[in-house]
Formats: C-alpha cells, structure tokens, sequence
C-alpha cells in the first residue's frame, strides 16, 4: 500500500470561514491587500503565549505598511475570549473550536502550535515560521514581504533570502544557547 501523499503549503490563503470572539464569520480574504500574519495557537500553549506581545508590537510597528495579524487560536471560544481580554490582544482572533484542526490542515502543517503564515497582499503565502516566532525572525521576514511588495524582490528571491535567513539566525540562536 502507498503511504498517503505528504500535505503541502499551498501557494495563497486557503478559502477559510472561522468565528471571532464575538462569533461573527470572517474569512482570510477579508484581509486581502493587506501583507498578513496568521498565527496558530492556544491558551494553554506556553510558547504561544510568549508570542502575543511581539505580535501585538509588530501589528503597532508596522501599520504603515498597512500589516494585519490574524489568530487563530486552536481552543474554545471562553477560554479564548477571555484570554485575549486578560492580555489585550488587539488584533482580529478566530477561533477555532470546531474548525481549528482543518484550518490548520489546510496550511498543509501537522497540528503543532504555534505555527505563523505570512502573506502578501495578493494572499500569496510567503513563508510558514512553526515554533515560537522571536523578533528578529519577524523583523528579517517583514523586511523581505516589504522589499517584495515594493518590487526590489521577487517572490522567489523573497522566498530564498528568507529561508537563508531564518537558518541563519536559528544557527546563531542554537550557538548562543550551548554557552
């Protein structure tokens, strides 16, 4: 028998329709013309947690450039209500109480938390970032979608240059962590 086919990234923004806190339905596309952020995570998820506030300063850092963050927390609705009440997210979440597990799978990811898409503002999906996002991740990768959206790269070169430096930095973060 044939293992089953390994899932892949897709190309743009799966056509996906979750509840925000209020329960009103959004999908991804609501954001299109935006450059995107869709993180993946849950309350109970420690290095999620530890995430929100560089979201939450990314969102602030980077509104001339138009940047949305959109979670999509992997929980139940309470919990993340009150959550994102008790830590001021301030950046649209949905949340995936029956959905979260097939959005995750229509990244093409395995569900592993926390998990960040990136996207142009076509919906193309520029790089997927599985683990804890840190600053200097996001900031190398928000550099390149900007110098892409401006024309200076294309999106194979923003794509290279990207993974190039992402290995690079977690080279340097695993380094600094043997000391």
């Amino acid at each position: 028998m044939a293992p089953p086919p390994l899932q892949r990234v897709p190309e743009v923004l799966p056509e996906l329709a979750l509840p925000d806190l209020d329960g009103t339905p959004h999908r991804l596309t609501d954001w299109k013309g935006r450059p995107l952020v869709v993180n993946f995570w849950a309350t109970w998820c420690e290095p999620c947690r530890r995430e929100i506030p560089l979201l939450k300063s990314l969102r602030r850092e980077r509104a001339t450039d138009r940047l949305e963050i959109v979670g999509i927390v992997i929980d139940f609705r309470d919990a993340a209500q009150k959550y994102a009440r008790d830590t001021g997210i301030d950046y649209p979440v949905l949340v995936g109480e029956q959905g979260g597990l097939e959005a995750v799978a229509a990244f093409g990811m395995d569900p592993v938390l926390p998990f960040s898409a990136f996207a142009d503002p076509a919906g193309r999906i520029i790089t997927l970032k599985v683990g804890e996002l840190h600053r200097d991740e996001a900031d190398f990768i928000l550099d390149r979608m900007r110098e892409l959206d401006r024309g200076r790269l294309s999106l194979a070169s923003a794509r290279e240059q990207i993974a190039a430096g992402i290995s690079r930095l977690n080279m340097r973060r695993a380094a600094g962590a043997v000391h």
